[in-house]
């Protein structure tokens, strides 16, 4: 039985690398399930990554209402440029590596549910924006954490949030400090003197518009997607067996008590390093202004 002509269609988007296994039949799964709910489906089809965001925006040329993936923090970075600042609604159904955004909102991971939230009633959050229109919705980060995202983006195996583990395991042999120079414009600051520069030799540090990365660790615990704020975390100088020892309390956030470990929050910071940086898990650049854009996406289902 075709779906009711009184609801809209819902565009569907699943990871366009996912050519077989289990994300490709929970993109099935989840198109069943829209059809289900009443919704015409309209798939869209990007032929790789660097093809989403101009395949998104020409279906937000032609009408696009709402748009749900079937991904993790990759492919939702992948359509922010084209979502942010707009009126769509974007529903999330996460089957992801690290679904670090999605557990930030709170969204719920099983499908009916998850589909269900995706096409229930939407909230804006905040976005991390570079004044060059790149878009983040999660952390951008650099250092050691750079090298474990590489290198777990490389991994096939295994599945989900060990594969940020292992890659970790990996990484802590080569671990070796960046350099990290951090500037806060006047009355940005959280308590702090007019423009504020700090220059340090970090282990990691991180620029977080939600708590999590790496497949569930808090590493900017206070981190909150409608404060308007941006939360950095710095880790300075450590040893591998220091960071072995520290990282199983990211989960929980307990790292921010370790003496080596620095906060920091404010609408707008300039980053200076001498490392790549990575955001929602993907390459992010060398560095630049971030900021926090308030209330730039309409996600569905979110707290």
């Amino acid at each position: 039985m075709p779906p009711p002509t009184g609801r809209p269609p819902v565009h569907l988007l699943a990871n366009p690398a996912a050519r077989g296994g289990r994300r490709a039949a929970s993109g099935q799964a989840v198109a069943v399930a829209i059809e289900a709910a009443g919704h015409r489906v309209i798939p869209l089809r990007p032929t790789g990554p660097s093809d989403i965001a101009v395949t998104v925006a020409k279906a937000h040329t032609e009408g696009m209402e709402r748009l749900v993936v079937t991904g993790g923090d990759g492919l939702i970075h992948h359509v922010l440029p084209a979502l942010a600042t707009t009126d769509v609604i974007l529903g999330i159904v996460p089957v992801g590596t690290g679904n670090d955004f999605a557990r930030a909102l709170g969204l719920p991971t099983r499908l009916p549910a998850a589909v269900a939230a995706a096409l229930g009633p939407a909230r804006p959050v905040d976005l991390l924006a570079t004044d060059d229109g790149r878009w983040a919705a999660t952390v951008v980060t650099g250092g050691f954490s750079g090298q474990v995202n590489a290198r777990a983006n490389n991994l096939r195996f295994p599945p989900g949030q060990q594969r940020y583990t292992v890659a970790t395991l990996a990484e802590l042999r080569r671990l070796r400090p960046v350099t990290l120079t951090l500037t806060i414009p006047a009355d940005e600051g959280d308590d702090s003197p007019p423009d504020l520069v700090e220059q340090h030799v970090s282990t990691l540090f991180a620029v977080a518009n939600t708590r999590y990365f790496g497949g569930g660790m808090a590493i900017c615990p206070d981190a909150s997607p409608d404060d308007g704020l941006l939360d950095v975390t710095i880790v300075g100088p450590t040893t591998p067996f220091q960071l072995a020892r520290m990282l199983p309390t990211v989960f929980s956030g307990r790292h921010v008590r370790h003496p080596v470990v620095l906060t920091r929050r404010a609408r707008r910071i300039q980053v200076e390093t001498d490392t790549i940086l990575w955001a929602d898990g993907e390459p992010f650049g060398s560095g630049g202004r971030l900021e926090a854009v308030a209330g730039a996406l309409r996600v569905a289902g979110s707290l």
